[in-house]
């Protein structure tokens, strides 16, 4: 009986983005699974590419040939059926295409390259030496320089080696005509893996000298060096053998031959080396944290959980939830991934939960080398790795017995991908959680006001942790209003409040991290004459000015441009910046406190490899007094001598035009301020604003998260925000502002159209088309289309933008614009 498989080709276009269906041969039908990396002949030119095993079926319909499977390219199915039912859902939930999907759960260091190849056709490989010498002296001279190419070459050479010589394409098409040679199609599969040599004796220690003797077998003397390494180090690798003995690779294999001694080939996995590092802590739980561990241990195996949401305050040991959550977890046999906003800033994290539970601990992130990251996946596979700890990506880690899933700081935006898919974290954790009964947990100080909407809502648990861990009140926040300090003559950077209460957190030996969202010296460079602004030459955005080399960069698209002392519009010396950066912050602190040791944290000083460890270390040590950070600061760490945070400029975030912008500022003044007093020292924030008088200020001060929230949702649902809408947006951009602009008025043309067709005439749902408030980035100038699911069904309007911006793309747009979609943007600029 014949049977068919339907397939997702390794394809990343609209055209192609379908299940195909092959069939394959008896030689494959006990072999083939659904899961299976095949290789298929696709297109015109029977190209053979890597394809995904979705369906098989014992039917087809009628009258249509089919292709046939060319070879399975892996032992075991790499994807299970979870995996798929995953990535179809993910297609349809974000509206993306089947490879942006697999992608995410492919196993990273696998490779397929697939390349043409010319071969002597089999009739000229039967002739002897002088016959094919004569034909060859038949052909022109630029197909006699292909065919001696060939033939040195073993008669067969890959294409793209012959492309330097001119009009290639043209001389193997008649060389093919002739039948001289033929054009194939070949493939490599590459994985990423590396494997280890162990030398160990054949014979026992106690005896091998004396069956050396009674053989008769002669031995050099680097030889019997080796046999008496081993005598006391057996089991080892044999690189490190030829090192310390200074012993060639020919001498070991020959003990090999002489049957004394074992060669064994094992996998070796390669893993990031830990930099920061802490003590193990002994930490007995307080009442609240033991109520949340009883309460999501006591459920771990019942249907239908509901996922559990952790709003504990800054510093009351939620991690220390999750770690006795994981024991219970393993105890049971199962597996967990504890997500992070972004691993290089959690090294704390990590060294606990190493600390804890050993070398069943992995680590999976952008930072690591193709090669590491595929260890990690064999190692999983293999159970050598029970506990993940990563970024969002390490969500998708092929872990069979999956029991949790810890996403710590889910408020953070980096938890929502900006590439295709466009995924949610929350919601893809949330799917696989209901699917395979799985304990999901959120944990925060600062709930996304979404998600608490839901709690409070019943559809998540909501385990509330409202004291500190070390039985400490939360750090007092002191509010400094920078209008009066101006009026009063005080035109710096630091509040006189400010100053006072460094000046005395050093004198007492104790530590200060001062906080600013905005890295760089300053803001912008503008000319005080005529007003010119320095202007990205890429991006519709000024330039930040970093004083250390006298340059703007743009921190969109990375481009730099050298700061001259005159007005390039006037040509007046009155160019000066404007603003504050972390780089202004700390000149101006070393004018004021000369002797104070001072480190600063932003994505500049912390760009090369383990330098965010370093500073970390650094100031953990008492190697510095202050440290200065952007929002990385906010972000868990824990420093026992740090009695003071000084937040700069608490509005900068408040007037981001955004609607999500009043949540961050309360986010992040609570957050940093959560850094202060976190051991046996009472801690103190500072926080400077202009703007005293605005609720997110003002409930920040009092850690009032429930007054907060109040405030918030009130406006979110007069203006129809989430989490009362579904949001979409649709970003259409390209080089040409002309062919942008009439691709955005196409579209939603074509949706006007769609949507009265259907009998809906009210369109107020629908902003725009409007340029992006950064209307160009990188060359491309960016129009916006958005759509909230007000007065129309979201599946339907879904519906609609999925059938004009990816089944009639070709249509509607042209090929030189990209259009990007977006299911609940963090932000719509």
């Amino acid at each position: 009986m014949e049977k068919y498989a339907k397939l997702v080709v390794r394809s990343n276009t609209i055209h192609t983005d379908n299940l195909f269906t092959y069939k394959f041969s008896n030689l494959l039908i006990d072999d083939l699974k659904v899961g299976h990396r095949v290789l298929v002949p696709f297109g015109r030119g029977n190209k053979p590419t890597e394809a995904f095993v979705f369906e098989i079926n014992n039917k087809v319909e009628d009258n249509i040939r089919l292709k046939e499977i060319i070879d399975v390219l892996d032992k075991e199915p790499i994807f299970s059926k979870e995996d798929l039912e995953l990535v179809k859902w993910m297609k349809n939930r974000y509206l993306c295409t089947y490879i942006d999907c697999i992608n995410l759960i492919y196993p990273k260091g696998y490779k397929l390259n697939n390349y043409k190849v010319a071969v002597l056709n089999s009739d000229i490989r039967n002739l002897d030496q002088l016959e094919i010498k004569g034909l060859i002296s038949s052909l022109n001279e630029d197909e006699q320089i292909v065919v001696n190419s060939i033939l040195d070459n073993k008669g067969k050479i890959k294409i793209d080696k012959l492309k330097s010589i001119n009009n290639i394409n043209n001389i193997l098409y008649r060389l093919n005509k002739k039948n001289i040679i033929d054009i194939l199609w070949e493939y490599k599969d590459h994985k990423n893996e590396k494997k280890i040599c162990y030398v160990s004796l054949a014979i026992d220690s106690d005896y091998i000298d004396e069956y050396i003797k009674n053989n008769k077998i002669a031995l050099g003397s680097k030889q019997k060096e080796v046999i008496n390494f081993l005598k006391y180090n057996d089991d080892s690798e044999i690189n490190d053998i030829m090192e310390l003995l200074n012993a060639s690779k020919k001498s070991i294999t020959s003990l090999y031959d002489k049957n004394l001694i074992n060669l064994e080939i094992r996998d070796y996995y390669r893993r990031p080396k830990d930099i920061y590092s802490t003590d193990y802590k002994d930490i007995k739980l307080n009442k609240e944290q033991l109520y949340a561990v009883n309460k999501i241990t006591s459920e771990m195996f019942e249907e239908n959980k509901k996922p559990y949401m952790i709003h504990g305050v800054t510093g009351s040991g939620k991690t220390e939830v999750y770690m006795e959550v994981i024991d219970y977890a393993l105890n049971q046999g199962l597996d967990s991934i504890f997500l992070v906003p972004e691993i290089s800033l959690t090294p704390q994290t990590i060294d606990r939960l190493k600390n804890r539970f050993g070398d069943i601990v992995g680590v999976f992130h952008s930072q690591l080398s193709e090669g590491q990251k595929h260890d990690v996946y064999k190692a999983i596979k293999a159970g050598k790795i029970r506990i993940l700890i990563g970024a969002r990506s390490a969500l998708f880690a092929p872990f069979k017995n999956l029991g949790v899933i810890i996403i710590d700081e889910f408020h953070e935006s980096s938890y929502k991908s900006e590439k295709n898919p466009k995924f949610s974290t929350i919601e893809v954790a949330r799917y696989m959680s209901h699917k395979e009964n799985i304990s999901l947990i959120l944990g925060s100080a600062t709930p996304s006001v979404e998600e608490y909407y839901k709690a409070c809502n019943k559809e998540y648990e909501l385990i509330e942790i409202k004291s500190r861990a070390n039985k400490r009140p939360l750090p007092k926040i002191e509010v400094v209003d920078m209008k009066l300090e101006l009026n009063n003559g005080n035109k710096s950077i630091f509040s006189i409040r400010l100053q006072q209460e460094i000046e005395t957190a050093i004198k007492n030996n104790n530590q200060v991290i001062l906080f600013l969202n905005r890295r760089g010296y300053a803001s912008f460079v503008s000319c005080r004459n005529c007003s010119y602004v320095f202007q990205c030459e890429n991006c519709d955005i000024s330039l930040t000015y970093h004083k250390r080399n006298n340059i703007g960069r743009c921190h969109y698209c990375g481009y730099e441009k050298e700061i001259p002392h005159e007005c390039p519009e006037c040509g007046s010396n009155y160019v000066k910046p404007f603003g504050i950066g972390t780089q202004k912050i700390e000149e101006e602190l070393k004018n004021i406190f000369k002797d104070a040791k001072i480190l600063r944290m932003d994505k500049d000083t912390t760009s090369k490899k383990g330098s965010l460890e370093e500073i970390l270390n650094k100031f953990k040590n008492k190697e510095a007094d202050i440290l200065i950070g952007t929002q990385m600061l906010s972000k868990g760490l824990d420093f026992d001598n740090v009695t003071l945070v000084g937040i700069l400029s608490a509005d900068m975030i408040l007037n981001f035009p955004d609607f999500k912008s009043f949540e961050t500022t309360f986010q992040l003044v609570t957050q940093v301020s959560g850094r202060a007093g976190r051991s046996d020292k009472e801690g103190k924030v500072i926080l400077q604003t202009y703007d005293t008088d605005h609720y997110a200020i003002r409930r920040a001060i009092n850690y009032d998260y429930e007054g907060f929230y109040e405030d918030e949702i009130k406006i979110r649902k007069a203006f129809g925000y989430a989490p009362f809408n579904n949001m979409v947006s649709v970003v259409i951009s390209g080089e040409n502002e002309h062919i942008v602009k009439q691709n955005a008025k196409n579209m939603y043309d074509s949706i006007i159209y769609l949507l009265k067709s259907r009998g809906i005439n009210n369109f107020d749902f629908i902003l725009g088309p409007n340029p992006c408030s950064i209307s160009k980035i990188n060359q491309n100038y960016r129009w916006q289309i958005l759509f909230k699911d007000e007065d129309i069904e979201i599946n339907l309007l879904k519906g609609i933008i999925k059938y004009i911006c990816i089944t009639k793309r070709d249509v509607v747009f042209n090929k030189e614009v990209n259009v990007s979609i977006d299911i609940n943007p963090n932000n719509i600029l």
